[in-house]
């Protein structure tokens, strides 16, 4: 048998230092550019509060020079503010360079993880080595340069803490754990069912000292975003593509079984949202109340410690809404102290098992198909290996007769915590599902592999919009129910038309509008340092926005005319969009002085409020008659109307999901705008819809 160990633990060593490290070691891929970028931001002064839109952080990659061969697409979401201030140290160096020193520190983190798992397990060092070898997602960490391997080293430490009676300091960690990945903090309810308040005290301390930090580096209006749309979309698991089976999670198979969306899931076996609503709280919920019921108050026993931390570790990453496959990663800790227990008992059978389960759930090439119906089960073998893994760490903690009447005296409480937490859940889903999918029938088809179509613009019978792809950003075009798409060396990030002429944002170390007399034809720079172009009606203007330091000022140029760029908003505006009315002077949203978005109107080089407040994106209709924009509300951007004669308004969209980005059509009746109902935060699909009778 140990020569088997050392010739499985020799190959699996030799694959990852001749394969895995050099593949790693020369490419940026993945998430470490995400964190790499917003650390650099905070870094250089940059205003941070659009971190979680997809098309300003993009602009951000383009302008630190990371290409699109090294990484297409750049997004926050749905990551801690907090998470990118680990970066912080190695952000001054370039963004390949800084990955390599975060490979060799997170290989210094598995050195000392082994060391931990040996002091806790005992096991010897060829079966550490061996576990940890046998880790595939391991090795995704590496390659993505994702913070799992210090959330094992975290878990794994406080652990060690913990069983040194050490528990103020064993919850400090996990706090502080629970500032880069959200389900750390679910350890509180481990210390709750163990009666441990200093534990408990020290997640709360660490996670507030997280927050508190993170707020001083990156602002409140950031964490604000992050708490009331970035976390809620993130517990329901709907912060990434919820109809992705390559996520593996209870969430991604019920909305591929249960939820129809035309470009993701067109085929369901049935579109009934309230199965979900239903299914996920109640098997996330018994999942987790199984893990606290097997728990045993007050009862400090090391070994037993051990088994009951591995057990509810894997109970937590069994009910994660976005795991990924280098999640797995944590498997390592609960892997090494459950073999550590079969060897003890001499339990060869179940450590055969544990094997087999470990090994399984690793594995890196289950086969991915699209596939429709109840065939989908067949899609999620990971979270099937998760789960019964978790079972095998439940059946472990299951206790002696004797000790069942000891866990009574507080079953009651936990029992109505739980009931309360499954059916608020169940209540406030079902809320959110109210009107979540009415609008398919307004969707403007688009293909499937365009995860984000946003920034509508309308001529006439064509549309525009900027679609991003695997390849990165592009200016699309929809004409005669035919999509184009125009993948150039740079990303387009946005776009304007008057009829003849394009001006199309070309995003780079600094980017540039473009202009364009006919199709897709090459072009010369037009205006440079400068974004989001938006053209008058009449095309003697073009209104375009010159950013410094994140904080963008509103410019525009006459052309009809040779003359100078003028700047018409003061620093203290931070300009996110704006729109022309027929007489030439413009309506724009900015925040002032870090404050909420509002409307403003300038005219003559006045500017003054139009009154209201939470508010973004205006589009003035053609005839001058009608202004939509979006506006906040209980965390959610719906569509509005005003009229500019007699100022009355009404709501246009309900449903608690994001419609955002209106753009009119000549009729000055119908509405073109982005949506993210059904789908991912703000990878919005398009809809039109006409709102004047």
């Amino acid at each position: 048998m140990g020569a088997v160990e050392w010739l499985v633990m020799l190959a699996a060593m030799a694959y990852i230092g001749g394969r895995a490290l050099p593949s790693a070691w020369q490419r940026l891929d993945t998430d470490f550019p995400n964190y790499y970028i917003t650390a650099r931001l905070w870094r250089e002064g940059y205003n941070t509060s659009r971190l979680y839109e997809w098309i300003w952080f993009q602009r951000q990659k383009d302008r630190m020079g990371i290409r699109r061969s090294d990484q297409p697409v750049v997004g926050f979401l749905p990551d801690t503010p907090f998470s990118a201030l680990v970066v912080w140290p190695i952000s001054f160096w370039q963004a390949l360079t800084a990955k390599r020193i975060w490979i060799v520190v997170n290989l210094l983190l598995t050195g000392a993880t082994a060391v931990l798992l040996r002091s806790i397990t005992k096991l010897s060092w060829r079966r550490i080595a061996l576990i940890i070898g046998l880790n595939y997602p391991l090795l995704r960490n590496l390659q993505y340069g994702q913070y799992y391997l210090l959330l094992l080293f975290l878990t794994t430490l406080a652990l060690w803490l913990y069983l040194r009676e050490r528990r103020l300091s064993a919850g400090l960690l996990l706090g502080i754990a629970c500032g880069l990945k959200i389900f750390p903090g679910f350890f509180l309810l481990y210390f709750a069912r163990k009666r441990d308040g200093h534990a408990a005290l020290g997640v709360l301390a660490g996670a507030a000292g997280s927050v508190a930090l993170s707020i001083w580096a990156f602002g409140l209006q950031l964490h604000w975003t992050y708490f009331t749309q970035v976390l809620p979309w993130a517990l329901r698991g709907d912060a990434a593509n919820p109809y992705n089976l390559g996520e593996s999670s209870l969430s991604s198979l019920l909305h591929k079984l249960f939820i129809f969306e035309p470009s993701w899931n067109p085929h369901p076996v049935l579109h009934i949202p309230a199965v979900v609503a239903i299914l996920h709280p109640l098997l996330q919920i018994s999942i987790l109340a199984t893990a606290i019921f097997l728990l045993e108050p007050r009862v400090w026993n090391r070994q037993r410690l051990q088994l009951e931390w591995s057990a509810f570790l894997v109970g937590l990453l069994a009910i994660s809404t976005l795991p990924a496959s280098y999640h797995l990663t944590l498997l390592i800790l609960p892997a090494a102290v459950l073999a550590s227990h079969f060897l003890d008992e001499q339990d060869y059978r179940s450590l055969a098992l544990l094997a087999l389960l470990y090994l399984a759930a690793c594995f890196p090439a289950w086969p991915r198909r699209i596939t429709d119906g109840w065939w989908a089960l067949a899609q999620a073998p990971r979270l099937y290996f998760v789960l019964l893994l978790c079972v095998l760490g439940y059946i472990v903690l299951i206790p002696p007769s004797t000790a069942v009447e000891h866990r009574k005296a507080d079953a009651r409480i936990w029992v109505a915590v739980l009931t309360f937490a499954l059916v608020f859940n169940i209540v406030s889903t079902l809320r959110y599902q109210r009107g979540l999918y009415d609008g398919y029938g307004l969707r403007v088809s688009t293909p499937a592999d365009i995860f984000l179509a946003g920034e509508p613009i309308a001529r006439g019978n064509d549309i525009g919009f900027i679609a991003m792809g695997l390849n990165g950003y592009a200016a699309a075009r929809i004409k005669s129910s035919m999509v184009h798409l125009d993948y150039t060396a740079d990303d387009q990030l946005s776009q304007a038309w008057d009829g003849r002429t394009s001006w199309i944002e070309e995003a780079g170390r600094e980017s540039r509008i473009v202009r364009r007399q006919a199709g897709f034809a090459p072009s010369q720079p037009e205006v440079e340092n400068a974004k989001f172009p938006v053209v008058s009606a009449d095309g003697k203007w073009l209104a375009y926005l010159r950013s410094a330091k994140g904080n963008d000022s509103l410019w525009s140029r006459a052309l009809c005319c040779s003359g100078s760029d003028v700047a018409l908003t003061p620093s203290e505006f931070n300009v996110e969009e704006m729109t022309f009315l027929p007489d030439g002077s413009l309506v724009f949203a900015a925040m002032k002085d870090g404050s909420e978005p509002t409307l403003y109107q300038v005219s003559n080089g006045d500017i003054h409020p139009i009154g209201i407040l939470n508010a973004r994106y205006p589009a003035v209709s053609p005839d001058g008659r009608w202004l939509a924009y979006s506006q906040l509300h209980r965390g959610f951007w719906n569509l509005w109307l005003r009229d500019m004669r007699t100022g009355a308004t009404r709501r246009l969209t309900y449903a608690e999901c994001n419609d955002i980005s209106p753009a009119w059509q000549g009729d000055s009746k119908t509405l073109l705008y982005a949506t993210d109902c059904g789908r991912s935060l703000w990878l919005t699909a398009l809809n039109r819809q006409k709102v004047i009778p």
